[in-house]
């Protein structure tokens, strides 16, 4: 299955409020071998590399909130480092594997720089279904797809060359435009379908909230079916479905235009809005 009709699937089968969930990007460990200029890690006063790693503990538990809730959707290893210097990256693939069996895929989004056939053989076996590529220095796909033939692993090329990197769908505001506050009046899905899951534990209200200024609450002490339905998220999605940037952080220094992907979550918890408030 490719990543396009990964994503139709994405966008489909809303029927109550927990299935308005469909994808999860977990940050496995808080540190990058690059310092690209578009992202914040180039600067290491601001961001710098905090070796922080989330624990199988929580990786467990992370699967077993989400198998309480009947998950199928999407689960990402991706944030805020390279996801394969996180040296339990195996065992968490498994634990994800073995602990959501509805989960329909499971995606690592790597630069690559330390991607091996070895490596990716073991990945398989693990339960990873898919493998993003973000290319930095040039078009490297030929030589992965190569090097990577006959594993049963659908691959997909990002380009993300540093001269004319998409800062409209990921926010780079910190390095940009320097914090400033923004306040632009448009909508967002982003939270009506998108969990992001912090190494410690803390779900952020976005996977673009690099000043981590939206700290929703921590699964060591929640669930996940808990902080995705909220008063804090509804916060959120209230204001973000009527375009109101101005009272929110992260939200009102970002500059994403982030309607791309989760229409139907965003139609079904406005329409529930309407009718519970």
């Amino acid at each position: 299955m490719n990543i396009e009709q990964l994503r139709t699937i994405q966008q489909s089968g809303v029927s109550d409020l927990i299935s308005t969930l469909k994808s999860v990007e977990i940050n496995p460990v808080d540190i990058c071998n690059r310092a690209c200029s578009f992202c914040p890690r180039s600067d290491t006063d601001l961001y710098p590399n905090t070796k922080e790693k989330m624990s199988l503990e929580l990786v467990s538990k992370i699967a077993s909130d989400l198998n309480d809730i009947n998950y199928s959707g999407r689960v990402s290893l991706v944030g805020f480092g390279e996801p394969l210097l996180y040296k339990s990256l195996i065992d968490a693939v498994g634990i994800i594997s073995n602990g959501v069996p509805l989960c329909k895929w499971i995606e690592i989004n790597t630069n690559a720089d330390f991607l091996t056939r070895l490596l990716a053989k073991e990945l398989k076996l693990a339960g990873c279904t898919n493998i993003t590529v973000s290319m930095y220095d040039g078009d490297i796909s030929k030589k992965i797809t190569e090097e990577l033939k006959d594993i049963d692993i659908e691959l997909t090329f990002k380009h993300c060359y540093q001269d004319n990197f998409d800062i409209s769908i990921v926010n780079r505001n910190e390095i940009i435009v320097q914090n400033k506050i923004l306040n632009y009046q448009r909508s967002c899905y982003l939270p009506f379908y998108k969990m992001f899951v912090d190494c410690n534990g803390d779900i952020l209200v976005c996977c673009n909230d690099w000043g981590r200024r939206g700290i929703i609450g921590n699964l060591l002490n929640n669930s996940i079916k808990d902080l995705w339905l909220s008063k804090d998220m509804d916060k959120f999605r209230l204001n973000l479905q009527n375009g109101d940037r101005s009272k929110l952080d992260p939200c009102r220094y970002c500059n994403i235009q982030g309607t791309k992907y989760g229409k139907d979550s965003f139609d079904f918890f406005k329409d529930y809005y309407l009718k519970t408030l």
